[in-house]
């Protein structure tokens, strides 16, 4: 005798939801960052011939066109190993911090706070990056933060139910 079950699915709150919101910009930010053509270039080129000694100064410096554009950070550089790896640990911070808010809602409190408190740490340390810092502060870092603080304020009220 076989019996059909049906899963009861409890709705997402709030700190799950800004969480899951939280770690998909997260890779996005990334994907972009690696992928996207947001680096600029300009070059451009002198060139001017060398007077023999003793002669007067020749011609000035002729400028050849300029070339400007826009290319992806693999384009230019490569990515392989860094800063592949640490744009992939800036980019799953937040995956993880959603990881500890889904556990800290179920009841996992310490394991929990634990990882939403690493993926806050995780998605800080950005900041020594020059280049990735202003991409990942504002869009990876703040938005884990914040859904971080949410989750801590939401749970601790409720009693893990949020």
């Amino acid at each position: 005798m076989r019996r059909d079950r049906v899963a009861i699915m409890r709705p997402r709150t709030l700190a799950e939801r800004a969480a899951f919101v939280s770690a998909a910009i997260g890779i996005a930010v990334g994907v972009l960052f690696l992928f996207a053509p947001i680096q600029g270039y300009c070059m451009s080129s002198a060139s001017a011939t060398a007077p023999p000694l003793g002669a007067t100064p020749g011609p000035p410096v002729t400028f050849g066109p300029q070339v400007c554009g826009s290319e992806a950070l693999w384009q230019r550089q490569p990515i392989f190993p860094m800063p592949f790896f640490a744009v992939l640990v800036w980019s799953l911070a937040p995956a993880i911090a959603y990881v500890g808010v889904r556990l800290r809602v179920r009841g996992e409190r310490v394991t929990g706070t634990g990882l939403m408190v690493a993926g806050v740490l995780l998605a800080f340390s950005s900041i020594i990056s020059f280049g990735a810092g202003p991409f990942f502060l504002p869009f990876v870092f703040l938005p884990t933060l914040v859904t971080t603080a949410i989750a801590l304020v939401r749970t601790e009220r409720s009693g893990a139910v949020g």
